[in-house]
């Protein structure tokens, strides 16, 4: 049997791509080439290997990030300059009433809770801070 690249003695490899499993018949040095080493940890659903993953900057599958988590985090970090999401805030430009937008909805939360446990008390202080916060807000706008 001969590899179907470059025609040395070759073996058998069953690989899944796509989902797919089919079988090539290549030689040890063209296999590593196309798929990586043989025994390399692969993606259980698609079949990918991190040294897929590394030659073309692209995973399988959905499934290939917690399969490879360890192996990527290094890669996001280095990327992005960490691994934990913080979500957008506006630039500089959008305006000084950012923290008071914040801290109202924060309020407005805190205020639906107390008028589900039943507290008037809490939820008319509450109100009375949103009300007094939206209009500095306002004013601020003016």
């Amino acid at each position: 049997m001969y590899c179907t690249q470059c025609g040395r003695p070759a073996s058998r490899y069953k690989i899944v791509t796509g989902g797919e499993e089919r079988e090539v018949v290549l030689c040890p040095a063209c296999y590593q080439a196309l798929y990586g080493r043989p025994n390399a940890r692969r993606c259980p659903s698609c079949g990918m290997t991190f040294e897929d993953y590394k030659r073309t900057g692209l995973l399988g599958c959905a499934k290939c990030y917690r399969y490879f988590r360890r192996e990527l985090l290094p890669a996001v970090k280095d990327i992005q300059g960490g691994t934990a999401h913080t979500g957008k805030t506006p630039g500089k430009d959008a305006g000084e009433n950012y923290e008071l937008l914040l801290e109202r909805a924060r309020l407005r939360s805190r205020l639906e809770e107390a008028v589900r446990r039943g507290d008037d008390g809490e939820a008319q202080r509450l109100g009375d801070q949103i009300k007094g916060l939206s209009e500095t807000i306002r004013g601020g706008r003016a």
